[in-house]
């Protein structure tokens, strides 16, 4: 039964101004947020059974009460509206799904340069940031195609400062080996300078730099060093030549949607200094009651919400709600003037079109990995007699050596596949000293006691035999949490293939080997057991590297990372004058004299 009550008592109290309200129902659960120009006439429209989907009355028969906040203008509304999205996570807003921060290529502001890809907030006078891309492949060529071109090293500051010999990368020519003065600093500078140049598109002066020196090195008779700059024109105009699906002359971003049922896709493609930036798709879900205008609002301001620099230009295929009010809220967030416009002539709408076909492709692919995903749940559900297909399935392992660096880590995985932005790692107290069982106490007792107790899984999997039944029973009984679970274990030769099942309700049990089920079943474990030897080599690494730095009072991991980034090695640093220490990290003369004594005992 839909429960309106909460909108009927208050319908006549609720103001005829903008702003955003938020349906709430048991427990104080925020399930809906959304923003209104008039927040009575809004409201009123849950009143309209026949025009409401299954999916918002299944919502209003969970709504207790309804809150509003009023706000000045449309814009404020809708940025409130993203923010309290982003915050809250209502369960009933549309989902953006794969909208990971766009990857840049970076080059690092050290005596010898280092490139590579970045992904999140910007290092303020770390790196020289050059995009965004919207396709990490992109990136990745373009990096490797600068390298061969330039020689440019991608190793870390670690390693550049600690390694004794050219790396395999020399000998592929892809690095001209700085580390161990192969060349010099003012030509390895240089070709930097040319790689930074060609990122920023002004391909043909560097070619014309590259030509010059070609041609004296060979007039020289230095036909040796010749080749070298031979080849580097070579790799640039390969970069030049490499074929792009269109040019546009200047910076934009194209938007396109394409829907089935509950779940979308937009497509975008960003163009950056007049080179093609590639196209990434953009999953929403539960946007079955929203126009595709609405939709791609709301995408433009979360997308665009302090994390991306959007271009002057963003072109989109229909006019969508409220132009100007997102116009509006961009520049708000950028303080810069955002246009979005319609495509109008041939070209344009030549690349929306482009984005529509590619979007297309990309949700029939996701809907294909939903169907399959969905058999392999529904073949999991008869396995274990669950009374539902499992939307959320959590799997558990742990991971140390002799009892140390110990780590229990939690992957989740659903019809979506492995949902990797919801897996946990949970760091084991020593004195547990690798007792396996004590271990995953712990883990289920901190996963069920902690911050996600409110999410509750369909089914767990737990990487075990049967001392872990009543372990991970008494657990689960001490916490009031009813959640079907099995353990698996591998046979007696510890082989694939053989693996054995251990439930509280039934006997101990074997699936066939290549059974849909089981093979599903293995890809969980596996992928749960590569997360925590992931998760316990980085703990154990960090335990090995500890810097001398670290255990100096006064010097935080700001001023650790700009000594070791501008000295390269702790070696340099103990050799430097106070001046140099006092210049790089801004800090005192006497705290200098403290790091100099303190690396000096060291050595």
């Amino acid at each position: 039964m839909i429960n309106v009550q909460a909108i009927k008592e208050r319908i006549e109290s609720f103001p005829k101004s903008c702003g955003v309200y938020q349906m709430i129902g048991d427990k104080d659960k925020v399930l809906y947020v959304g923003k209104a120009k008039n927040l009575r006439s809004r409201l009123s429209d849950y009143l309209r059974f026949e025009n409401l989907s299954e999916r918002i009355k299944v919502m209003l028969s969970q709504v207790i009460k309804v809150e509003t906040f009023l706000t000045k203008n449309e814009v404020e509304a809708l940025l409130l509206e993203v923010r309290l999205i982003k915050s809250l996570k209502p369960p009933y807003n549309i989902v953006l799904k794969d909208g990971r921060s766009y990857p840049y290529i970076t080059i690092s502001k050290h005596d010898y340069p280092r490139i590579a890809q970045y992904r999140g907030k910007f290092k303020k006078g770390e790196f020289y940031y050059y995009g965004p891309f919207t396709s990490a492949a992109a990136v990745k060529q373009t990096i490797l195609s600068l390298q061969k071109a330039f020689l440019l090293r991608v190793c870390s500051d670690r390693y550049f400062s600690s390694t004794k010999r050219p790396c395999l990368e020399y000998y592929m020519k892809h690095c001209s080996a700085p580390c161990v003065n192969k060349i010099t600093k003012d030509d390895y500078c240089q070709s930097i300078k040319q790689a930074q140049n060609t990122l920023l598109g002004r391909n043909k002066k560097v070619e014309e730099q590259l030509l010059s020196a070609m041609d004296k090195y060979s007039n020289e008779q230095n036909y040796e060093l010749a080749a070298v700059y031979r080849d580097r024109v070579a790799f640039l105009r390969q970069i030049q030549m490499q074929p792009m699906d269109f040019s546009f002359e200047k910076d934009a971003d194209f938007f396109s949607i394409v829907r089935e049922g509950d779940l979308a896709c937009i497509g975008v493609l960003s163009f950056r200094n007049k080179d093609n930036y590639g196209s990434t798709p953009y999953f929403v879900e539960n946007c079955s009651d929203h126009q595709n205008g609405e939709i791609l609002s709301t995408l433009l301001v979360t997308l665009y919400n302090k994390v991306h620099t959007p271009p002057a230009q963003i072109f989109v295929p229909d006019s969508i709600v409220d132009k100007e009010i997102i116009e509006q809220a961009l520049y708000d967030i950028t303080q810069k003037p955002i246009k979005v416009l319609y495509a109008k002539d041939k070209k344009r709408r030549d690349l929306l079109k482009f984005v529509y076909d590619n979007a297309q492709h990309s949700l029939k692919k996701k809907l294909t990995d939903y169907k399959n995903n969905l058999e392999k749940l529904e073949e999991l559900s008869k396995v274990f007699s669950l009374p539902n297909v499992p939307k959320r399935i959590e799997v558990y392992d742990n991971s140390h050596i002799s009892g140390n660096q110990q780590v229990g880590v939690m992957i989740v995985a659903g019809q979506e596949g492995f949902l990797k932005s919801e897996y946990r790692k949970f760091n084991i107290k020593e004195e547990i000293s690798g007792d396996d069982y004590k271990m995953m106490r712990e883990v289920l007792t901190r996963r069920f006691s902690g911050n996600i107790k409110g999410i509750i899984p369909d089914f767990l999997l737990i990487d075990g035999g049967p001392g872990h039944v009543s372990i991970v029973q008494n657990v689960l009984e001490i916490l009031n949490i009813n959640v079907p679970f099995a353990c698996m274990a591998k046979g007696s030769y510890r082989n694939a293939g053989n693996e054995r099942f251990y439930m509280p309700t039934r006997e101990e049990f074997t699936l066939e080997n290549d059974s849909k089920a089981m093979l599903y079943l293995q890809l969980l474990r596996n992928e749960a057991h590569r997360f925590a030897i992931t998760s316990h080599r980085k703990k154990r690494d960090k335990q090995f590297f500890v810097s001398p730095l670290s255990k100096i009072t006064g010097v935080g991991n700001k001023r650790k990372n700009a000594l070791m980034s501008h000295f390269g090695s702790l070696e340099n640093i103990s050799k430097a004058s106070l001046a140099e220490i006092q210049n790089v990290a801004r800090i005192s003369k006497g705290l200098a004299e403290v790091i100099l004594e303190s690396l000096n005992d060291k050595k």
